[in-house]
């Protein structure tokens, strides 16, 4: 069972998670709204945008953004829906034929089955497509709610870069260091070992940001094999003194080390 402490962010934790919660939209200069979802379109109250939250062409515009495809008109949206008529028409009459399709035809089917992938990774609740229709228009506060529910269970023994659990923090930190060369930074001056880790934790299992980049992804599962991949099983306590200076002693540091400096 997950621990309290593992259930409720820390301040400098919701602080971090606030940037992927931006909805994708903007207001223009006559007071109209407009959303990625729907080019070319304007609407004239938010009511009226978060309506278009609701349709069809919205939500398929988002598995298209998740797969890197720019998004579709409502004319051209329409005529996919009208495409896959006439396509249904085309294989009644293709079996008439004897099961043979024209060039045409083909080309089509190609086009239907990219389509159905896009739509079945939509609906796999796991996948990149189904995570990114779910949090598109949160808030802040609505956005973090479903990064806690969605999270695993995590205590201060698991693994930051594998699904690997030790007995103890000591114990987990030994197992980091031996299997993927992560050490803390500054380790001397490090006043707070377990707040640390418990942030780095939430930002892995909860965020699933990752610790190098700061890259967001949409599992723990990819944000763990893209450290992993990419050497990225490493902390900077430099450029990052905002971050993570709440758990350091940062006026021993600097007087510990002649290249170091502590705003005031």
């Amino acid at each position: 069972e997950q621990s309290a402490c593992c259930r409720v962010p820390t301040p400098a934790f919701a602080a971090m998670l606030r940037g992927p919660s931006r909805p994708m939209e903007e207001v223009t200069e006559d007071k109209a709204f407009r959303c990625y979802t729907a080019p070319g379109e304007t609407f004239a109250t938010e009511a009226e945008m978060k309506a278009h939250y609701h349709t069809e062409l919205h939500r398929f515009n988002l598995k298209r953004k998740v797969a890197g495809l720019a998004p579709l008109t409502r004319a051209q949206f329409e005529e996919r829906e009208a495409r896959g008529v006439r396509e249904a028409a085309a294989a009644a009459a293709s079996q008439q034929r004897g099961g043979k399709l024209s060039t045409a035809e083909r080309r089509e089917a190609r086009e239907a089955r990219r389509e159905a992938k896009l739509e079945a990774q939509a609906r796999n609740p796991r996948s990149k497509a189904a995570q990114h229709a779910a949090t598109s228009g949160l808030g802040e506060e609505d956005y973090l709610s479903h990064k806690l529910k969605q999270a695993p269970a995590f205590d201060l023994g698991c693994d930051l870069f594998s699904r690997h659990k030790s007995e103890s923090l000591e114990a987990n930190l030994a197992h980091m260091a031996r299997e993927h060369g992560f050490y803390l930074p500054y380790l001397d001056y490090c006043t707070d070992v377990a707040g640390l880790v418990h942030y780095l934790q939430q930002k892995v299992y909860i965020g699933n940001v990752a610790l190098a980049s700061d890259r967001t992804f949409h599992s723990v599962e990819a944000v763990q094999a893209h450290m992993r991949a990419k050497g990225g099983c490493r902390v900077s306590l430099e450029g990052s003194e905002e971050e993570y200076g709440e758990y350091y002693d940062m006026q021993g540091l600097a007087a510990g080390s002649p290249l170091w400096e502590v705003e005031e």
